[in-house]
């Protein structure tokens, strides 16, 4: 109904690794169909192991930008219609009124910018005690933007036994360090940009 006929590289080569648990780092570019890549097979793992009584987070993903945190939760929203995945986005330049009502009611996915995640954290409305995955997108857009440390505190918060993915558009030395330190022996996944139609 989403309108996929096959998959792009990165879910080919990702959704296997990613259902069998294992943590990966996709060095991909924005439009190479990423976001399913790790949505499908998380969603397909809440669906199947669904925790009885209250939705906790169970998955976490961080990225960048609102923008980007939006159009995920849009994605995740619609892979999961038809199952009783819960969503929460968090992000900040807004009041949080709204995002810790959403958290009181529960939430499965947790699709948010890293500091009003931390802020949340720190106000102690929120506990990632449970989260069994960490999605890291666009890496090296959070570095530029001088998120990491921020990514490094959410890190300590989680539980050490956990599936980690991590994207990102290149591999500087910092992101590098990143994933030695965050990923368990990844299945490294590089695929080229999507060609342009003019050079099709």
């Amino acid at each position: 109904p989403l309108g996929y006929e096959r998959p792009t590289p990165i879910q080919e080569q990702a959704i296997p690794h990613v259902l069998n648990g294992r943590d990966v780092m996709g060095i991909a570019q924005t439009g190479t169909g990423k976001t399913a890549a790790f949505s499908l097979p998380l969603v397909h793992h809440l669906a199947h192991n669904m925790m009885h009584g209250r939705a906790v987070p169970r998955v976490l993903v961080l990225t960048p930008t609102r923008e980007l945190a939006a159009q995920i939760d849009d994605n995740v929203k619609a892979y999961a219609k038809n199952i009783k995945v819960r969503t929460a986005l968090i992000f900040g330049g807004v009041s949080q009124h709204r995002q810790v009502n959403q958290l009181r009611k529960g939430a499965d996915v947790l699709v948010a910018t890293p500091g009003r995640l931390l802020d949340l954290c720190n106000q102690g409305l929120l506990s990632l005690e449970w989260i069994e995955f960490l999605v890291l997108d666009e890496a090296d857009t959070m570095l530029d933007m001088g998120f990491i440390p921020d990514v490094e505190r959410i890190a300590g918060l989680l539980p050490p036994l956990r599936q980690t993915m991590l994207f990102s558009a290149t591999m500087p030395p910092e992101i590098k360090r990143l994933a030695d330190q965050f990923l368990m022996n990844p299945k490294l996944i590089t695929v080229a940009p999507p060609a342009s139609p003019a050079e099709t």
